[in-house]
């Protein structure tokens, strides 16, 4: 992961307080990792680079995902829309071929789209800016946004109503997954909990499974993340400052790291 200086300059000021609270002994939260593992593993690495050594966590997995049938993209695509990791790992798959331009929702999907060998283009934010983009570079049509059976900003309608023809390839789903005795055991607990959110539907499938009496301490990555935890009945939410990986690990920090 390619860390900014500000990013540097933050984690150490973190790293410096993990340190003294270490030796004070005053408490430090437990993180509750809940994307799949392959996820959940490369997010806490970036977390405890900020923190600086390791950071007692629980891996428990919310979703898991799996790939469902579906045709081959529509004759004459001319780019395709990519608004996640799995999406961008499917492509190939369902017929975009290699060069493609692939007009990507953030840099994580864009570097994704990469490795399978596409002419990724991002838009380094969320599914607003995404569209924003494609609408003022107006790319030849049609396109299609290839993703899984949720999704947030109903981008190809709103594309096709704006004159540029987009049409929706669903190529996996995400499937609910009950979460580990540990993470059970811990929200029945005292010690604060740390619990990222990086989507509407895996706050809910969390939230809905838990009723806790340690602190829960939510980190959204987006306002639409926290609306629904908050609908799911959470009250102590932080929105991440931008949704990607690094400021969600900064932000995690923080939660972390509270006295």
């Amino acid at each position: 992961m390619r860390v900014p200086v500000a990013w540097l300059a933050f984690a150490g000021n973190i790293r410096i307080r993990h340190k003294q609270w270490r030796r004070t002994g005053a408490p430090l939260a437990i993180l509750v990792l809940t994307r799949p593992e392959e996820a959940s593993r490369r997010f806490l690495a970036a977390v405890e680079i900020c923190m600086g050594g390791p950071v007692a966590h629980i891996l428990s997995p919310a979703i898991e995902i799996e790939s469902v049938a579906h045709e081959a993209i529509p004759e004459g695509t001319k780019s395709v829309i990519l608004t996640s990791e799995q999406g961008a790992l499917r492509a190939r798959g369902a017929g975009a071929w290699a060069g493609m331009v692939a007009w990507c929702v953030g840099d994580r999907t864009a570097e994704a789209a990469r490795r399978e060998g596409f002419d990724a283009v991002s838009a380094g934010g969320d599914v607003e800016t995404l569209i924003a983009a494609i609408l003022k570079a107006r790319p030849e049509t049609p396109l299609v946004h290839i993703r899984g059976e949720q999704t947030t900003g109903d981008v190809a309608a709103r594309l096709t109503k704006a004159g540029i023809p987009t049409y929706d390839l669903v190529v996996y789903r995400q499937k609910d997954c009950a979460l580990s005795p540990e993470v059970f055991e811990a929200l029945a607990g005292s010690e604060p909990l740390v619990v990222p959110l990086f989507s509407p539907r895996s706050a809910e499938v969390f939230l809905r499974q838990t009723t806790p009496t340690a602190p829960l301490r939510i980190v959204a990555m987006s306002r639409a993340v926290a609306d629904s935890a908050a609908a799911c009945g959470a009250r102590d939410i932080l929105v991440s400052e931008r949704p990607d990986l690094e400021a969600m690990a900064l932000a995690t920090c923080r939660r972390i790291s509270m006295a």
